[in-house]
């Protein structure tokens, strides 16, 4: 027979040690990560016709395939992108939800501490000792604030550094990637190379937990990486790399920016607000959204504090008789004003004045000017969209106000029209925890009096027991001159069968005739006056100036704003404003630990998916080892019978 016996056994021979080969390859793979188990394929050689049949001339290995599916290995690719980003994003939030609740604890005992102390002073104002642990109290709670701001910021820096790291690292893993495009490329003219695309993917899969990415295989074996299907990453054998530059309009808020090979140093900028993914982009969501916001809802508390106590210190006098000064700081001081806008045309700067602090709702805004007259303001957290129309300052042609007193609480005034590409940030409340500052030196400067008093002459037969105050935001001009004083509000028969209203100065004179009452309420010249009580015709009462330790009626407006719900348009207290702001914060780090559970479970059953074709099994390993060794015996069989054939043959006279 003219069939080769002994090439035949051979070539199983052969077949079998590739096949031993590869799966003692797959074996010695089982912990590699990113492994895609191999197979070698096997095919008959030619037949050859002899003797009016075909007869098989053995085996030949054709090709060592790689177990991939690549629909697989994109679902693992696009969940592990979600794993990767939820998880980032849970453990910060975990971080700031144990640093919330501490502050918040810290915060709530100083605050019923310091209205202990109110209350103290309320019972005893001339009392030194209880002035001086107010104001200790008072310390403790800008001390809190402060700390708060301190430890925010710290953590913006730090996740700024991890910004700068990650984007170091992504551009490794690109260059990588593209340098395993040309050694694929390379050693495809000579066949797969399965290990080599096994590294790719790896690359591949950690750049998809670091951000979102989309890829498009080109038909010479090369990768192409996308960011989030928009910016290109790899190009070929290209690498594009990941630079980190000063932020604007906010230069604390660095973002990053794609630098071609070969630029010149000419880059494309992705703005952190665009979704990333991964865990990139749950550091720029953490950052962005929700410690800047975090520390502008802290901040309009701080500022609520400070302007509610400086305001009632205002009405009323020290110890030493002198009118209240500020408590802690101005929240309108032309610095902090300043600093609660930011631009990126230095030619036009702002000042944001805090009009109403009960309208403050702790947001952050982008600003973009439209032309003319118009402006778009943008909540960064909720999105919300409105348009501004800005007025002319009469102080100033050249500038304009942005009035948004009743919306939010604050207006804006900018100092030039801005350009149509102008970025622009307004801030009202960020720096609200660091500015807090406690200005009083000594507890005699505490205004626990008011600064007016008035009592009922003896012989009065109604029952009012009138409380006055200084009226808030009322013109100077408005105001009555000291040398009035003590005034005399007198209670008269208006001959119509009701009373009339009429206040004279200290020499009898009439200063205001017929003042007109509204739910016992009256108002003249400063001065609010409250009746609590009927007054009869006839009545008189005395409005003298407090001196020396005066009265406590200051003192006990101060021991009302425990209770007093001014914050988030007349809703909350200070303590429910913080409260809120603990809760909101535990409340979004549990649902985003749901989110991460829930993320983790999709990695994993796809991941499941893919090792269910891609992953080495041992004990299958195993049975093709035994099979294949019995293959390679058997096959060694055969040319040993070809040999004794052969010497038989020989062996013939």
């Amino acid at each position: 027979m003219a069939v080769d016996i002994y090439q035949t056994g051979v070539s199983g021979l052969l077949a079998a040690q590739a096949q031993l080969a590869t799966t003692g390859h797959n074996i010695a793979n089982v912990n590699t990560e990113g492994y895609h188990r191999q197979r070698a394929e096997q095919a008959t050689t030619m037949h050859m016709f002899s003797g009016g049949s075909f007869y098989g001339t053995g085996t030949r290995v054709t090709d060592v395939t790689r177990m991939y599916q690549e629909y697989a290995f994109r679902d693992v690719l696009v969940n592990n992108t979600e794993k990767a980003g939820a998880e980032a994003l849970y453990n910060h939030l975990s971080y700031l939800d144990k640093t919330m609740t501490s502050v918040n604890s810290g915060l709530a005992s100083s605050l019923d501490d310091l209205y202990s102390a109110i209350n103290a002073v309320a019972d005893n104002p001339g009392n030194l000792g209880n002035r001086e642990l107010m104001l200790a109290n008072a310390q403790d709670i800008v001390d809190h604030f402060n700390e708060f701001y301190s430890s925010l910021e710290q953590e913006q820096m730090i996740k700024n550094r991890d910004i700068e790291s990650r984007a170091a690292h992504v551009s490794s893993l690109t260059a990588g990637i593209a340098d395993l495009n040309q050694q694929i490329m390379n050693a495809g003219q000579n066949g797969t190379p399965n290990d080599l695309l096994d590294q790719r993917d790896q690359l591949i899969q950690e750049l998809g937990k670091q951000v979102q990415i989309t890829t498009l295989k080109d038909s010479n074996g090369m990768i192409s990486v996308m960011l989030a299907g928009r910016e290109p990453l790899v190009s070929g054998n290209q690498a594009y790399q990941m630079e980190v530059r000063e932020g604007s309009p906010e230069h604390k808020q660095s973002e990053l920016y794609l630098v071609a090979p070969n630029s010149n140093g000419q880059a494309t900028r992705i703005k952190g607000s665009q979704a990333l993914g991964g865990e990139m982009g749950a550091l720029f969501h953490y950052r962005d959204q929700v410690l800047g916001p975090n520390l502008s809802d802290m901040g309009k508390t701080a500022i609520a504090i400070a302007d509610a106590f400086n305001k009632i210190q205002a009405q009323g006098v020290d110890l030493n008789g002198d009118p209240g000064k500020s408590m802690f700081n101005d929240i309108n001081d032309p610095d902090a004003m300043s600093r609660r806008f930011v631009g990126s045309n230095p030619n036009v700067t702002g000042a944001v004045e805090i009009t109403d602090t009960g309208k403050l709702t702790g947001g952050e805004y982008s600003l973009q000017y439209k032309g003319g007259n118009e402006y778009v303001l943008t909540d960064i957290t909720t999105g919300k969209r409105q348009t501004i129309t800005a007025t002319a300052d009469p102080t100033d042609p050249a500038a304009q106000v942005l009035d948004l007193s009743n919306e939010l609480g604050f207006s804006l005034t900018l100092s030039d029209e801005p350009n149509i590409s102008d970025e622009m940030l307004v801030q009202p409340t960020r720096q609200g925890a660091i500015d807090l500052e406690l200005k009083l030196n000594t507890g005699d400067q505490i205004a626990a009096s008011g600064s007016l008093t008035i009592s009922p002459d003896g012989d009065n037969k109604g029952t009012a027991n009138p409380s006055v105050s200084v009226a808030e935001s009322v013109p100077p001009a408005s105001a009555i001159d000291e040398s009035a004083y003590p005034l005399t509000l007198k209670v008269v028969d208006d001959g119509a069968g009701g009373l009339q209203y009429n206040v004279q100065d200290k020499d009898g004179n009439d200063l205001f005739t017929n003042v007109t009452v509204t739910d016992g309420k009256m108002s003249f010249g400063d001065l609010e006056l409250t009746l609590n009580g009927d007054p009869e015709a006839f009545d008189q009462f005395e409005i003298r100036q407090a001196s020396g330790s005066g009265n406590n009626e200051n003192a006990l407006a101060f021991a009302e704003l425990q209770n007093k719900k001014w914050l988030n348009n007349g809703k909350s207290t200070v303590t429910d404003s913080l409260n809120q702001t603990a809760v909101g914060i535990g409340s979004l780090t549990r649902n985003q630990g749901v989110k991460a559970e829930a993320a983790g479970a999709a990695y994993q059953q796809s991941y499941d998916r893919m090792m269910s074709t891609s992953g080495v099994n041992l004990d299958e390993e195993a049975a093709n080892l035994l099979r294949f060794q019995q293959s390679y015996m058997a096959a060694a069989r055969v040319v040993s019978t070809a040999s004794e054939t052969m010497n038989t043959l020989l062996q013939i006279r």
